[in-house]
C-alpha cells in the first residue's frame, strides 16, 4: 500500500514529469507577472499589460501570451469592431494557480535571506 506522500504529483503514479511540466508552462521571465496583472484586472488589453511591464519588449510579451494561450492559462478575445480590439483574461485553469503563487510568495518571505545580493 502507497503512502499518502507517495500518491502525489511529486513521487506517486504521476512522477515528476506534471511539475516538470507545469514549471515549463509558468516559466519565461516575465509569465508570473502577466499572470499577476491578469489576476487583479478582469480584461486587460495588451498595451495595458505593456504599460505595467515596461521592461519587457514587445516581441516577447507577445510570444508569452501566446504560451499562456496555447497552455489555456489565458483566454484572448478579439472584438470585432472597427477599431480592433484584443483583450486577455484568466481562464479557470490559470486562475487555479493564484493559490500556488501566494505559497509561492509566502515561502519567498519566508526565505529572504536567500535572495540577498552579496556585495562585492
Amino acid at each position: 500500500m502507497k503512502s499518502e506522500t507517495e500518491n502525489n504529483c511529486l513521487t506517486g503514479d504521476y512522477g515528476f514529469e506534471n511539475i516538470e511540466r507545469l514549471v515549463t508552462m509558468i516559466g519565461g521571465k516575465w509569465k508570473i507577472q502577466i499572470i499577476y496583472h491578469l489576476s487583479g484586472n478582469p480584461n486587460i488589453r495588451y498595451g495595458q499589460l505593456k504599460r505595467k511591464i515596461p521592461e519587457v519588449s514587445h516581441k516577447i510579451l507577445s510570444a508569452q501570451l501566446k504560451d499562456l494561450e496555447k497552455d489555456k492559462l489565458i483566454l484572448r478575445i478579439e472584438h470585432d469592431e472597427v477599431v480592433p480590439r484584443v483583450e486577455y483574461l484568466l481562464t479557470e485553469l490559470g486562475r487555479s494557480l493564484l493559490p500556488v503563487y501566494e505559497v509561492f510568495g509566502n515561502w519567498c518571505d519566508e526565505n529572504k535571506h536567500i535572495f540577498r545580493r552579496v556585495e562585492i
